[in-house]
């Protein structure tokens, strides 16, 4: 049971009525911000300090139910107004929480109050309850072993999404990042001329991914290419003047995924899909085969195994998800796909370009 006296506390307004200081939109003071490392501290803090808290009413409400100031009646109506107005969706038990008002309203009481204002009121209900008290709790009882049943079920349901979340938690795959290597991208790669021969006798827009600074988006343009390029890290692009070039923070996936299908003239992949797990690569291609119009092209610059591995490589290599491929199975799942490939290996054997055209419509995954 919960004490009123406290409810101020937690919805954020003190007992003065004066309002807390508000927050920003990542749940950050929007004035003053917590240095770091205190994070954790302050939290341990909170915690103990709400047990704290929750002991000392449980304490109150034992005394009080003990000596009878405190009527069931009173009780139940405090326990339904904390749950329906308290924060169920933010907390981590917010299921369990919900599951309480379930419990709560399982059981259907036949026996309903007499109490009166009007004279002779209560004799009148109370003889009233008693004519039809067998007839309602007959019914109220059925409907009870209902509602408890349902209960039971969603008790259970609870305590199998608690397990599934669990080991999911503990199987969790990061999302695939963007990892490229200076060597091997911009401004002026040796497959920087394999590439602008794929795209430039192409129709349509030709679109970069990850771009980096927008180098080959400029390059491209050169060659009165209509090209724009997406790039997601903000400190890459912080400083290019997108008035002058249209690059764009925005994700490939979330950005393939908008386009018209066949909207697209020619796709250029670096940095990409090297550590993207085998279904968000699958996935990638299959927006990408509908993005692309018939006869547009796909070059795909990618590191080998044996590079990815090195020591110099940056960190992040290790701690992502998936892999690069072999040259050779680029060419094995594009060809399901129905596109023309080759592959250009790089002069150090350290990474490859392939370029691909879309000729037919492909199997894809299926």
């Amino acid at each position: 049971m919960t004490d009123v006296s406290d409810v101020s506390d937690v919805s954020g307004v003190s007992d003065t009525g004066a309002k807390r200081t508000p927050r920003g939109p990542k749940g950050s003071p929007t004035k003053q911000r917590a240095p770091k490392g205190s994070k954790a501290k302050e939290r341990s803090g909170d915690e103990a300090y709400l047990k704290a808290v929750m002991a000392e009413i449980d304490e109150e409400v034992r005394a009080r139910r003990q000596s009878g100031d405190l009527p069931a009646r009173v009780e139940q109506e405090l326990e339904e107004l904390f749950l329906e107005h308290s924060p169920v969706g933010h907390r981590d038990t917010g299921l369990s929480d919900a599951l309480r008002m379930v419990d709560m309203y399982a059981f259907i009481d036949p026996v309903v109050p007499i109490e009166s204002e009007k004279s002779g009121g209560a004799v009148l209900k109370k003889g009233l309850r008693s004519m039809s008290l067998w007839y309602v709790g007959y019914v109220t009882h059925q409907v009870s072993q209902f509602a408890t049943s349902v209960a039971r079920a969603l008790h259970a349901v609870d305590e199998q999404l608690c397990s599934l979340k669990e080991q999911l938690d503990a199987q969790r795959t990061p999302v695939a990042g963007i990892i490229d290597s200076s060597w091997s991208v911009g401004p002026s790669p040796w497959w920087m001329k394999e590439a602008t021969d794929a795209v430039t006798s192409r129709d349509g827009r030709v679109l970069h991914a990850a771009a980096r600074d927008g180098w080959l988006v400029k390059a491209l343009e050169e060659f009165g290419v209509d090209a724009y390029g997406l790039e997601e890290r903000k400190e890459l692009t912080s400083g290019v003047d997108t008035d002058q070039i249209d690059l764009r923070e925005e994700s490939l996936v979330e950005h393939l995924g908008c386009v018209a299908p066949g909207s697209i003239g020619a796709l250029v992949l670096t940095g990409v899909v090297e550590s993207m797990t085998s279904g968000e690569r699958e996935r990638l291609l299959d927006l990408t085969e509908s993005a692309l119009s018939y006869g547009a092209a796909l070059v795909v610059h990618s590191l080998t195994p044996t590079a990815w591995i090195s020591e110099e490589m940056a960190p992040e290599a290790d701690l992502a998800p998936g892999r690069p491929l072999r040259a050779k199975a680029w060419e094995f799942v594009l060809k399901r796909r129905g596109f023309e490939t080759r592959v250009v290996v790089g002069p150090s054997s350290n990474d490859y370009l392939v370029v691909a055209a879309k000729t037919a419509l492909g199997s894809g995954s299926r």
